[in-house]
């Protein structure tokens, strides 16, 4: 039980720091004048997943493991997370409460 804890406590600050980055490199992408006419919102989802599955990767492959196809699935799902917290952050629509009270 203690080491689900630290698990989760991981994910969720992976997923914090991930839905950072998004929320600065969107920034930055919507100061060139050539990128405002992206909309926020799939500029927001295609760069949560881009950074989601490429770090993931690169964990991967630091630790010597190998990628089956489904962890890169689940990367992508756990990007669409970094998206939606990166858009409307934890509070909104009670994230927290949907993934920790499972009622």
């Amino acid at each position: 039980m203690e080491q689900i804890i630290v698990n989760m406590t991981l994910v969720i600050g992976i997923v914090g720091v991930l839905a950072f980055a998004v929320s600065v490199i969107t920034q930055v992408f919507k100061g060139v004048s050539g990128l405002k006419k992206i909309p926020t919102d799939i500029l927001v989802f295609v760069l949560s997943i881009g950074l989601t599955v490429t770090a993931f990767v690169a964990y991967m492959d630091y630790i010597h493991q190998t990628i089956i196809w489904y962890m890169i699935l689940a990367a992508i799902l756990a990007g669409l997370l970094v998206a939606f917290v990166a858009m409307y952050g934890w509070e909104s629509g009670g994230i927290v409460e949907k993934i920790l009270c499972s009622e």
